[in-house]
């Protein structure tokens, strides 16, 4: 499953914006990262199941999304959020009852969120 979304809040509360998206309401789950590293995780999101590790579109076309979803949903004070650490990680916090998941959260500074989150199971 694939959750693509767009808040407007402004509220500055992180974890009430998650909430929005469905996701679990705790903004300490989540790791900041900036642009190039919120480029990877997503390219590696899209790339390979989180499950069984299989190709779901080629390397390069991945990275090309991951770009132009990046691009599309930024501003330039824009903050990245995850909740993997690299995008390599194994490890991750849970924010759904899926066995597995992870995406990008984007915070524009200007009240706009935008989230694209992949669930997997095994």
């Amino acid at each position: 499953m694939v959750r693509i979304s767009n808040v407007l809040d402004y509220s500055n509360d992180l974890s009430l914006v998650l909430s929005k998206f469905g996701l679990t309401q705790d903004e300490a789950m989540l790791v900041r990262h900036d642009r190039a590293g919120a480029i990877a995780i997503l390219t590696n999101l899209l790339w390979k199941g989180q499950a069984y590790d299989c190709e779901c579109m080629g390397r390069s076309k991945a990275e090309e999304l991951a770009e132009k979803i990046i691009s599309e949903n930024e501003s330039k004070e824009s903050r990245y959020f995850s909740n993997k650490e690299s995008p390599s990680s194994d490890s991750w916090n849970g924010l759904t009852g899926s066995t597995f998941d992870s995406g990008i959260v984007i915070s524009s500074g200007d009240g706009r969120y935008f989230c694209i989150w992949l669930e997997d199971e095994d």
